[in-house]
This record gives C-alpha cells, structure tokens and sequence, in this order.
C-alpha cells in the first residue's frame, strides 16, 4: 500500500458509537467498512484510524459497521497505566504480527511503550522487530536527545509522545526542535491533529481525539470552533471528520514537493519486518 504524507489518524473509542453514527449516503465520509473490493472504492476519502490494543476487540466486533482507510495499531500503554490493567508484550506482539498478516488495513503497529523508561521502551521496540513486527518507536518529552537521534538512526520511522498536556509555545518548540535532530525523517505525531502542527511540520502521520470533541464540550472545527448547545454522544459528526479530511488534504498539498525529495525515505517504511 503507498504511503501518503502526512497521514491524520482519527483515534476510536471503545464504544464506537460515533464511528457507526455516520450514515453511507455520504461518499467522502464513509466509516461503515465493507469486506471486499467494496473496501477500496473512494477510500481517498474514507479517514485513517488508530485503534488502542485496550479498545481492539470492539473494534474488530463491530468492523463491519464501519468505513475507513486504513488503521494503525497502538499499544494504549497511557490508558493501560491509567485502568491499573499493563499490556502484555508478548500478547500485544503476536496480536499485531497475525493482523499484519491477515489484515491489509492495517498500515502500521506503535512499540508498547514504558512509560517513564525509554531504555526498556527500546527493548520492547527491539523484541517486536526480531518477532516480525516492524513496530514504530516513540520519543517523549523529558527524554534524552541522544535516544531520540539513536531511534532516527536505527528505525525508519520514529513517533514524538507525551506532548499532549503542553501548551502550544512550548509544544511547538519542542516539536522544532525535534525535527531539526532529526530531520529528513518519517515522523509520526501522537495528539498532533491541531492546524498548527500539520501546516507548520512535515509530519508522515499524526492522530487526533479531538474529532470527538462536539460530543463532549459542543466544540465544533466544522463551525469555526464555535461552542453550540449540540453535544452529547449521539450526535452526528460527520462535519467534523470532513473538517479533518480537508486539513489532511490541505497538508498533503503543502508538503507535496518536499515529500517527492525524499521519495526513498517513504519506500523504506516497512509493513512487514524484511525476511
């Protein structure tokens, strides 16, 4: 599958709801998956997801009510930490090694993570890599600049985390300055759906929860970020995706040129760890 920088992954929750709020008679906003051919008709205009291996059996129960691109597999070691419940390495590595090999959909896997300990983070990236899962590395705030440069060198892409709780100045300059270890490098952004991160940053990929965001404080992108009565879980936010489609598509255009420089960098991304 061709890679497209940058990439907006659209987080699930593990209710779904509003995933199957969405209706098919809109083409350029489709979630409800089909299997089949029926899967890659439009799916230019079909969002990318990210599913959390804590929420990944809802959203294998319920797959056929939904359409989307592609998705990416993430370790969900902030919310595991969070529920008291770890993620086991060894599950969530043969988990994702059989849906990298039965599920053409799934564009990439995230390393789990150690939250607080980027030393024993590596060696979980390392471990999946020798089982046959080319797991993507994240670096996070507070940790070293050499382990951030070290993963640049040794991974063909590389995640920037534990941004999430910073303002944008400092967020934004951490960010620069990441880039500027880094860079040309196929980046990945967790909770770096904002405006500013994807037009100011040639990022592979980002994610974004703030999609949902109408449901719980009535902020709407797809009216100028205006605070309106309408919220709750039942509303219907495909304007809202479409708003993240068109900021997708608007960051594709930007970084084009700059992208078509590196078209080898894109070419070494791997799906499956090389024989």
């Amino acid at each position: 599958m061709t890679a497209v920088a940058p990439t907006l992954y659209l987080v699930t929750v593990s209710s779904g709801r509003e995933l199957r709020a969405f209706g098919a008679d809109l083409p350029t906003l489709r979630l409800a998956y089909n299997p089949g051919p029926a899967l890659y008709y439009h799916w230019e205009d079909d969002p990318a997801l990210l599913v959390s291996f804590v929420y990944l059996k809802p959203f294998l129960d319920r797959r056929p009510q939904y359409r989307y691109r592609t998705w990416a597999m993430d370790s969900g070691a902030f919310s595991a930490q969070r529920s008291g419940t770890p993620v086991d390495l060894v599950e969530y590595t043969e988990t994702c090694r059989e849906l990298l090999a039965t599920d053409p959909t799934l564009a990439e896997v995230f390393a789990l993570d150690v939250i607080g300990d980027w030393r024993a983070s590596l060696k979980n990236t390392e471990a999946m890599w020798k089982a046959g899962v080319p797991a993507i590395p994240c670096f996070h705030v507070g940790e070293p600049e050499d382990a951030l440069v070290g993963m640049a060198r040794d991974y063909p892409k590389i995640a920037l985390g534990g941004a999430v709780g910073l303002r944008p100045k400092p967020k934004k300059a951490w960010t620069a300055q990441c880039f500027a270890c880094i860079w040309p490098k196929a980046v990945h952004g967790f909770g770096f759906g904002a405006e500013w991160a994807l037009m100011d940053f040639p990022f592979h990929s980002v994610d974004a929860t703030s999609w949902e965001s109408p449901n719980r404080f009535g902020n709407w992108r797809a009216f100028d970020g205006a605070r309106v009565s309408v919220r709750g879980s039942h509303q219907n936010l495909r304007a809202e995706v479409r708003w993240f489609l068109a900021l997708e598509g608007r960051a594709r255009q930007k970084w084009a040129a700059l992208w078509a420089k590196h078209p080898t960098l894109i070419d070494a991304l791997p799906r499956e760890v090389p024989a």
